[in-house]
């Protein structure tokens, strides 16, 4: 799916991404988004999706293989504290790819929150999770750290085809039982949360008809 960043409405992107079949929805949060700077938030970010698709596809990854993602920077209310949304296509179980992505982004270089500080769980409804997702891109002409870091796969890319054994001992190699415990901990309680959310935001919908 190949997107103009400068001429993309907000609609435009929402309605995009909910026909190609995006699944997860996250925010990886630093430790302070209010003292990074832009240049290492875009190194931090590039560093971590680049490991995040060596985990889960090896030297593949060096010929362009990764997970389908498309990541937007925000500032918060305040404009000031950084971080960034994304959606992505699951290569794995929805469930085992949320933790994953969730461990993997803890700690980077003493910068990034810890897992309950994220945020990444399934899509349960796509247009509000998408919606929440690229709610600052009609403020962004562009978005040097979403542009850099968003990857598509070639079209006709099989990740099926990858040895599953092989991706668990990647994964097994990188993270310890204890990191991938904390980060289900953490998937259970947020999506708990947001079924809370969904449920007060319809009850307070069906109130106004």
């Amino acid at each position: 799916m190949t997107i103009d960043w400068k001429k993309t409405t907000q609609q435009g992107w929402i309605d995009a991404i909910e026909k190609d079949g995006y699944d997860i929805v996250g925010t990886l949060k630093f430790y302070n988004g209010r003292r990074i700077s832009k240049k290492n938030a875009l190194a931090i970010h590039k560093a971590y999706w680049h490991k995040v698709d060596r985990t889960l596809f090896g030297l593949a990854a060096d010929k362009g293989y990764g997970v389908e993602r498309w990541c937007f920077t925000e500032y918060g209310k305040d404009e000031k504290n950084l971080h960034i949304h994304f959606v992505a296509k699951s290569p794995l179980a929805v469930l085992p790819t949320c933790a994953i992505l969730n461990a993997l982004w803890v700690g980077i270089k003493g910068c990034t929150a810890n897992a309950h500080g994220n945020w990444i769980t399934p899509i349960q409804e796509p247009q509000d999770a998408i919606g929440y997702v690229v709610k600052d891109a009609r403020h962004l002409k562009t978005d040097k750290i979403g542009e850099a870091t968003s990857h598509t796969n070639k079209p006709g890319t099989n990740l099926e085809t990858f040895d599953t054994e092989a991706q668990i001992r990647r994964i097994t190699s990188r993270l310890s039982n204890e990191q991938l415990t904390t980060s289900y901990q953490a998937l259970e309680m947020q999506i708990i949360e947001t079924t809370k959310r969904a449920q007060k935001r319809q009850a307070r919908e069906n109130r106004t008809l």
